[in-house]
């Protein structure tokens, strides 16, 4: 999943178990950010990059602002946490979150650091309920890139290892992290990190 092995099972039986379902997708799209067209037109992504924050003590709303007053430097389309997932950008044009050639490429969200195992969780499933969103509404059939470069769903660390353009691992780090202190029967395949 998003360039981890990940024990699958085990993560979907504790969502199951504890009757995690995601949540509606919120637009609040801000017509500050640029419309620029995919390699490929308006409204032609080729996949999707889910990315993850870095940041240990923000919210997502924290977030969104610092993404709205930096967007020169860099922006995505989305965040995700454990009870929200928030579209700010247009999903139509690209966004500025990995880097050249990237952008021009990809839908991109960003994961907000989770601390329970719970609020892990529920993160997981509204990342993976998003991502298939995505793919279902640009007509993208699943496809994980990180074995070959050549997919539909991306990590940041998979587009940097690819394509380049960046030298970010995320969400790697966040993932092994939370493996070993929140869900310790997530399994990691260290060829793929």
């Amino acid at each position: 999943m998003w360039g981890i092995s990940v024990n699958a099972s085990a993560v979907n039986n504790y969502i199951a178990s504890h009757k995690i379902n995601h949540v509606s997708i919120t637009k609040k799209v801000w017509g500050g950010f640029p419309h620029s067209k995919y390699r490929h037109g308006k409204g032609k992504p080729e996949g999707v990059v889910v990315h993850e924050t870095g940041n240990t003590s923000s919210t997502i709303f924290d977030e969104i602002a610092y993404m709205k007053k930096n967007y020169r430097n860099a922006f995505v389309h989305s965040f995700v946490d454990d009870e929200h997932i928030i579209n700010i950008a247009n999903t139509d044009y690209l966004c500025w979150g990995v880097g050249y050639p990237g952008n021009a490429r990809f839908l991109q969200f960003e994961q907000v650091e989770m601390h329970t195992k719970k609020n892990f969780a529920e993160e997981v499933e509204n990342a993976a309920y998003y991502t298939a969103y995505l793919l279902k509404e640009y007509q993208l059939k699943p496809n994980d890139a990180c074995y070959d470069g050549k997919g539909t769903v991306w990590s940041h660390g998979s587009v940097a290892k690819y394509l380049g353009g960046s030298d970010h691992t995320d969400p790697v780090g966040y993932y092994k992290k939370c493996g070993k202190k929140i869900l310790s029967s997530i399994v990691y395949d260290e060829a793929v990190l």
